[in-house]
């Protein structure tokens, strides 16, 4: 792993009754210890699992992969006053590595559209008045960049299907041992997409001992093996094998009895 523990160095007393202390879970933190490479934060919605996970991106300062840094973001500005009280234990240091929200895609595509579109203005204008010598060479430095950008994301992101898009990205920018830090993937994958995002991840933890920690309600995704589940009820955090999560068992339940389970929702 990468990253090896985490806690709660001190706790402002002050704004104990301010986001994000006053929630329960931050009131009783205890010392998380990762041992996988693949580790899941599991829970229902607003039981935390986000904000521990932007306050470790703050903490690490990856790249958030969208319109902006994680410190000009203002919905990581809660994140940011977090992290200033964590401490982090590393099994190893690097600098490879990002965070991403499935929301933040879309932002990120739109920004690496820009970017071309901004080479491709120079690239012409560069034509329109250069007036001597090897053009070529001039060009080339920008010519590179572009079609750098252009291999690595294509030429337009948005132009693939939302779940194409979010896998090439991952494609991409996975590409070295690292801490990746992903929130809630599946909002943007189906589940065939969600089982080649597993697929990937697998392969660069294999090859490069990457680390990631996602947050997730997909049992798809949290059904990997060598994994581990960090889950997330009723203000605290424990470990729990996969098949003793809720969302496991719903979704074992609905499978396999669809027709009681809509039965009873209709009582």
């Amino acid at each position: 792993m990468i990253l090896s523990r985490l806690y709660l160095r001190n706790f402002p007393e002050e704004e104990k009754d301010k986001f994000p202390w006053n929630l329960p879970l931050i009131q009783n933190l205890e010392e998380l210890e990762f041992e996988k490479n693949i580790s899941f934060f599991v829970g229902e919605n607003g039981s935390g699992k986000s904000t521990i996970l932007e306050a470790i991106a703050a903490y690490t300062e990856v790249p958030l992969a969208g319109s902006f840094r994680l410190e000009d973001d203002e919905s990581l500005e809660a994140a940011n006053r977090l992290a200033d009280y964590l401490s982090l234990r590393f099994a190893e240091k690097t600098h490879h590595g990002f965070f991403v929200r499935a929301e933040d895609f879309i932002g990120f595509s739109r920004k690496i559209r820009r970017d071309i579109q901004e080479l491709d203005k120079e690239i012409e204008e560069v034509k329109e008045t250069f007036t001597g010598g090897d053009i070529n060479l001039t060009l080339g430095a920008i010519r590179g960049e572009r079609d750098s950008l252009v291999k690595r994301y294509s030429a337009n992101l948005e132009t693939l299907s939302h779940g194409e898009g979010f896998l090439k990205f991952f494609t991409s920018r996975i590409t070295a041992k690292g801490l990746y830090l992903i929130d809630e993937p599946e909002a943007a994958l189906s589940p065939t997409r969600q089982l080649s995002l597993l697929a990937l991840i697998l392969e660069k933890v294999k090859k490069t001992g990457a680390h990631f920690i996602i947050a997730t309600h997909s049992p798809i995704i949290m059904s990997v093996p060598e994994s581990e589940v960090f889950y997330f009820q009723d203000g605290k955090i424990s470990k729990l094998d996969y098949k003793e999560t809720e969302h496991y068992q719903l979704t074992k339940a609905i499978l396999d009895n669809p027709e009681v389970v809509m039965r009873e929702l209709a009582k």
